[in-house]
């Protein structure tokens, strides 16, 4: 990157310009600052205007031409849309409408009239190409540069993009993790293991860093090799020292006055010294790995804690104690050279993975095209500045160094500004509007000082100073809290200026049951003098206050005492500012108990909520359905909802238990075939999720109010997990893959713009929201009840980023791996400031009135109870600058801030807050419930199936998946009637397995299913070694079932399909002693490839099938007639097993595999002929010949069904055997009139009078 040139670039030390967006010049680079409220997306859409136009540039400006950047996906589209109102109110004005914008009236009354009619053309073309207009997000903008100029910036033209890194990340951190940690001796395994537990916990403390690229080193750490290395020396020479000097250095320290609480006391001859002696004793003796880190630490001599008058010994009277000091030094050392080190390896694989595969993150996309301005500082600088001569870029406040490097490196290098400061023809054009005091993002990389930065590289620096949101009170209010303190951002170069108000301001009043002028309203909350006020006390006694003030407000206005010029006070006109989920559980529970319904919206990513972590367990056992114990962790979940009876009853009781493991495969067999969204959609519906969730019925209504609203929030995150998931599985390969990605996403967490918490209401709610979240948005009353509770800054946490001056005298951000004293100050500063921001956001949200709660935080220290306050925005700006803080001093500070300010109250949460609910008639939380329906509802165009006609009949249900007959075991008891040899009861029995005793249900049933399809019949004997192995794998099926299931298919294949034996034939009832096969030679060896077609699919086209209609016909031929459906119109869509020709006739086969019995007996005629009528195959097989009928009329000559249709077989796979012809077989060929008039049936035109003709021929079943 070319650097900075000092010309045209001033440090800007005076006051802002007020900012005409009328007049302001193009050219050069600018900054707007715009305070809040102060219209800024109103000057950037003028601007834009003016641009279209050419006003101020030397010509017109397309939309592809003007630049505007800023930096969400939100943010972007809001842009879009309000430039495209403008623009159409542009239009409208210029057609010589009355319009109500005055800064578009003043342009069309600045435009010469000779002009308008070619600036409405200009704006007609806008409007048609707005959806071409340059408008992007940071990484957008990047993205476009890289693809349309890959040549000039020397990219990869192939290179793929995924917003998603964590894939790459999980592997880097692991390759590294291998490399690193497995070769370690056991005293190192024992730091990594104590530090980090495992790569996820690495990655948990390492992500700061390795998003702050930008971020150098305060100090270099030790190498770790060379650190390890001195440790170990270290460790063997102490082995040595200490049994030759233990003795003497504890008779050393019994002659010093060592501190009882530290050693024990002196009269008991120290015990706690004793003991620790006795520690490092045991682990010379015994131990492995580190000494006990804690004696090591208490017996070295700059932690040795003695009495008063107590003298430290020297280190030439100690040597040991000195060892022991630097030892532990060593240890403490580990960890941050092994950060330092895990800090290059993990960004050093971590590209390289993504560079192997040719991928591109967002941060990739900026550091790309950073080094491409670099490298080509002679053509592709231009080439960006030649395709967009101007650019905008919003909300600067939340840019980082690297992208202020790319824009510099576009519009502020010598191409830009060639010619003198005050010439603005043919310039380039940079304009950043932002506002310092609403930097809140340095969590995403956001760099304050960059933008500071940057103001001083500017040639000109405007302010927007009207405030066109807040009342005039309620500006006020903020004006004055900020600017009663000299330095309100700590930092002399984010100075607050007030800002003024319109006079349209005054009206602006909430009119209130009893006046009160005062706009931010503070309400102060007292400890108790012996114990103070801890957090969680103090957050729930702030968020009952705020809910019974909500309740007064609600109230008045049901009663016409509370409203705004634009009517009265409801509950969503009221949002609560709050900084995390914890808070917002807090304020929701204190808002149910009144009755009150809320919804919550935040920043916080989804990954991050109760369901995404039960989703997790809901994947795990759908992926692997056959694992009873992921089973049982997915039905402990509250969204499958099953009791502990009901997984008790799983654990107990083999039916149920064998019913939800099919459930589950069927599930899997959803996601395996449709994806994991109408898997988890369908479990959803089984498990009635949604009913649970919103189910109201209680009896308590504060329990209602929080069933409802909080149902409503699960429910969201449960769609939009499944969204997320489907979204992914489009981009990974198989249920193993996904499944690791989301495991993934549950530790990363974090939270890109499609993965932040949904609106999970739009109903009249009160309003939670984050801080972060509500930046940008306004509200007309504002609860802020949580600031003054100090953040836990007990625990320092290693690494730390933040800002140092450097050698040049600027900021730069560096990260203390080490977390020095001074650090953690810098640290702890940085944080406030960036708090102070975050308050100065949330009290420029509302228009009319903000409660402001300040309470007396504190906590028990060592050195007694000492308020937190100071360590809050709130206190910093009430001057509360140490712990000595009481009660009275808190009154005092707030007395003196609101002193002779009208737009400022002060008052006191009392000790006894009012719990009254809202009164019932207010419908602030609407109980769901259904619409009731008010027409004929008829179903519209569908797709049904045979499943569809059959799953209301009296018998058994049609099974779900590739095998229809799969719904338990159905035993049937057709050998008590048909007599058969005996050695037919135990032929096919003898043995541990065997075809009997194989698994049955869904996952049985599509294995055998596979294994047809996939073998040639003619070579079983090739074919099946190869085939069932992987079938067998792929469906869990034991590898000790090989032999078996290679015999059984055998035995299968060569079955005849013939009629049964003679003798048995008068015994059996239906249509096979009507209708014999007319080849009784006929096996399914002998079909080859070429005869056969595999899973044939149909559709049959149905004007109106009405189950009436069907069951007549059905009835008429001799079948049963007891089916109910819902009307059926559009298409009856299936698959066919098998359909074969043989000797000039075709066939239908279908495969089943029910278990009917335990021997061949259980699968004679009588059997299958109640499984064919108990599942309605015969309705099936109607249908498959009624498809076969209409596919061989379209294909075949002269087509005949007499001749051509040769039948259809049910295969009962477990009965079929070549030993025993005829068993496990059933045949039937449908009657051609049956077929026609079913025919006719489906076109409906012809039915009535093919029916009518075919009763009249005397045509029976």
């Amino acid at each position: 990157m070319s650097e900075q040139m000092p010309l045209n670039t001033q440090a800007l030390q005076s006051a802002p310009q007020a900012l005409d967006p009328l007049t302001l010049p193009f050219g050069g680079s600018r900054l707007i600052e715009a305070s809040a409220g102060t219209g800024k997306t109103y000057t950037i859409s003028g601007l834009y205007l003016r641009l279209l136009l050419g006003d101020g540039i030397p010509a017109p400006l397309t939309c592809e031409q003007i630049l505007v950047v800023t930096f969400t996906n939100a943010a972007t589209e809001e842009l879009r849309d309000r430039i495209r109102r403008r623009i159409q109110v542009a239009f409208k004005c210029f057609l010589g409408l009355t319009i109500a914008d005055p800064f578009v009236q003043a342009l069309y009354d600045n435009t010469p009239e000779s002009e308008r009619a070619i600036a409405l053309r200009r704006f007609d073309l806008a409007l048609k190409s707005l959806d071409e207009a340059a408008i992007f997000t940071i990484h957008g903008f990047c993205q476009r540069i890289l693809s349309d100029l890959a040549f000039e910036s020397s990219l990869l033209f192939e290179s793929d993009f995924t917003l998603d890194d964590s894939e790459f990340l999980h592997h880097a951190v692991r390759d590294f993790w291998r490399e690193a940690c497995y070769p370690l001796p056991d005293y190192l395994a024992q730091i990594i293991a104590k530090e980090f537990g495992e790569p996820d916990g690495l990655v948990k403390q390492l992500r700061p860093l390795l998003g702050a690229s930008q971020a150098k080193p305060l100090k270099p750490a030790l190498k770790f090799d060379a650190l390890a290395l001195s440790l170990r020396q270290s460790l063997e020479r102490f082995k040595l020292a200490w049994p030759r000097g233990r003795d003497g250095l504890l008779a050393l320290l019994h002659s010093l006055p060592l501190n009882g609480t530290r050693f024990g006391k002196a009269t008991d001859k120290y015990p706690k010294l004793a003991a620790m002696f006795d520690a490092l004793d045991n682990w010379l003796a015994f131990g492995h790995g580190l000494p006990p880190l804690k004696e090591l630490e208490a017996l070295s001599l700059s932690e040795l804690k003695l009495n008063k008058g107590g003298v430290i010994p020297s280190v030439s009277e100690a040597p040991l104690m000195d060892h022991m000091e630097q030892l532990a030094t060593l240890i403490a050392a580990i960890k941050p050279a092994f950060l330092y080190s895990a800090k290059l390896g993990i960004s050093e694989r971590f590209a390289q993975q993504k560079q192997q595969k040719n991928v591109l993150t967002p941060d990739d996309l900026l550091t790309t095209l950073a080094s491409a301005l670099n490298a080509n500082n002679e053509t592709l600088p231009k080439a960006v500045a030649t395709r967009f001569p101007v650019a905008l870029i919003d909300e600067f406040q939340d840019t980082d160094p690297l992208q202020f490097a790319i824009f510099s490196g576009i519009y502020q290098d010598r191409y830009s500004f060639e010619q003198s400061k005050n010439d603005t023809e043919n310039k380039l054009s940079l304009l950043m509007i932002g506002d310092p005091k609403q930097a809140i993002y340095a969590f995403r990389g956001a760099d304050i000082h960059t933008y500071i930065e940057a103001r001083h590289h500017t040639q000109a620096h405007y302010h927007l100073d009207t405030n066109y949101r807040s009342s005039a009170n309620m500006v006020a209010g903020v004006n004055h809290l900020f600017s009663q303190h000299h330095d309100p951002f700590i930092s002399q170069s984010i100075p607050f200026d007030s800002v003024k108000t319109p006079s349209s301001a005054k009206g602006k009043i909430l009119t209130e049951k009893t006046a009160n002028p005062a706009a931010l309203r503070l309400r102060l909350l007292s400890e108790s003098a012996e114990n103070g006020l801890n957090k969680t006390t103090a957050r729930h006694l702030l968020a009952e206050d705020a809910a019974a003030q909500i309740t007064h407000l609600l109230t008045d206005a049901a009663n016409g005492e509370c409203h705004s010029p634009k009517g009265p006070l409801i509950a969503k006109d009221i949002a609560i500012l709050v900084r995390d989920r914890n808070e917002a559980a807090v304020m929701k529970t204190a808002l149910s108990k009144r009755h009150i319904g809320a919804v919550f919206l935040s920043r916080d990513s989804v990954f991050d909520t109760l369901e995404a972590r039960e989703m997790a367990l809901i994947l795990r056992s759908l992926a692997n359905p056959k694992d009873e114990r992921a089973l049982r962790s997915a039905l402990a979940t509250a969204l499958l909802g099953y009791s502990a009876e009901q997984i008790h009853a799983f654990n107990q009781d083999e039916e149920h238990r064998q019913l939800l493991l099919e459930q589950f495969f069927n599930l899997h067999q959803v996601w395996q075939k449709r994806g994991i969204m109408p898997a988890l959609l369908s479990l959803a519906n089984s498990t009635k999720l949604i009913d649970r969730l919103l189910h109201t019925a209680s009896a308590e209504v504060d329990a209602q109010e929080q069933d409802a609203t909080n149902g409503e929030r699960r429910l969201t995150d449960f769609r939009h997990l499944a969204e997320l998931l489907q979204q992914k599985a489009t981009e990974l390969d198989g249920m193993s893959a996904l499944l690791n990605w989301y495991e993934q996403q549950l530790i990363d967490n974090t939270g890109t713009d499609e993965q932040q918490l949904r609106l999970e209401s739009e109903q009249n709610l009160v309003q939670i929201v984050t801080i972060h979240k509500s930046k940008g948005l306004e509200y007309p009353v504002c609860f802020v009840p949580f600031v003054s509770l100090a953040r836990d800054n007990r625990r320092r946490p290693t690494p730390m980023l933040y800002h140092r001056t450097n050698d040049a005298g600027e900021q730069e951000l560096v990260w203390d791996i080490e977390g020095t004293d001074e650090g953690w100050e810098r640290a702890k500063q940085e944080t406030l400031a960036e708090d102070l921001r975050l308050l100065y956001v949330a009290l420029t949200r509302p228009v009319y009135l903000c409660y402001l709660y300040i309470a007396n935080h504190s906590r028990q220290l060592k050195n007694g109870l000492k308020s937190q306050l100071h360590e809050t925005a709130i206190g910093y700006l009430l001057g509360i600058g140490d712990s000595e803080c009481d009660f009275a001093r808190i009154c005092n500070a707030a007395q003196q801030l609101a002193q002779d300010v009208e737009a400022i109250s002060i008052d006191k949460v009392p000790d006894d807050i009012d719990e009254r609910p809202l009164p019932s008639s207010q419908d602030i939380a609407q109980i769901l419930s259904a619409k009731t329906l008010t027409r004929q509802y008829r179903t519209p165009w569908r797709v049904g199936s045979y499943s569809g006609l059959v799953k209301n009949t009296s018998h058994g249900k049609a099974a779900p998946g590739a095998d229809d007959e799969i719904l338990g075991t159905l035993e049937y008891t057709a050998a008590q009637t048909l007599s058969i040899p005996n050695e037919a009861s135990h032929e096919l029995q003898d043995g541990m397995l065997n075809r009997f005793n194989f698994e049955r249900g869904a996952n049985a049933g599509s294995f055998m299913h596979l294994v047809l399809e996939e073998i040639d019949f003619t070579q079983a004997e090739i074919d099946l070694p190869l085939q069932l192995p992987k079938a067998m794998l792929q469906y869990g099926i034991a590898p000790e079932w090989q032999t078996v299931l290679h015999t059984w298919y055998l035995d299968v294949l060569h079955a005849p399909l013939c009629a049964i034996p003679h003798a048995l034939e008068s015994q059996v009832t239906g249509h096979v002693s009507a209708v014999k096969p007319a080849h009784p030679d006929l096996c399914l060896a002998k079909l080859s490839p070429q005869n056969t077609l595999v899973e044939m699919e149909f559709y049959l086209p149905l004007s109106e099938l009405k189950d009436t209609e069907l069951n007549a016909l059905l009835q008429q031929f001799g079948y049963e007639s007891t089916l109910k459906f819902d009307d059926l119109k559009g298409m009856l869509k299936g698959f066919i097993d098998l359909t074969f020709e043989y000797q000039g006739q075709y066939y239908i086969a279908d495969y089943k595999s029910n278990h009917l019995g335990d021997n061949i007996n259980a699968y004679h005629q009588s059997a299958l002929q109640s499984a064919i009528t108990d599942h309605r195959y015969d309705l099936q097989y109607i249908l498959y010949s009624l498809a076969l009928h209409r596919y061989l009329s379209l294909r075949l000559p002269s087509y005949d069904y007499d001749s051509h249709v040769g039948g259809c077989y049910y295969l009962f796979l477990r009965g079929m055997s070549a030993q025993y012809p005829g068993y496990g077989i059933y045949y039937d060929k449908p009657p051609k009139a049956l077929i026609l008039a079913l025919d006719s049936l489906f076109n409906d035109n012809l039915f009535h009078s093919r029916l009518a003709g075919a009763i009249d021929t005397g045509v029976t079943a």
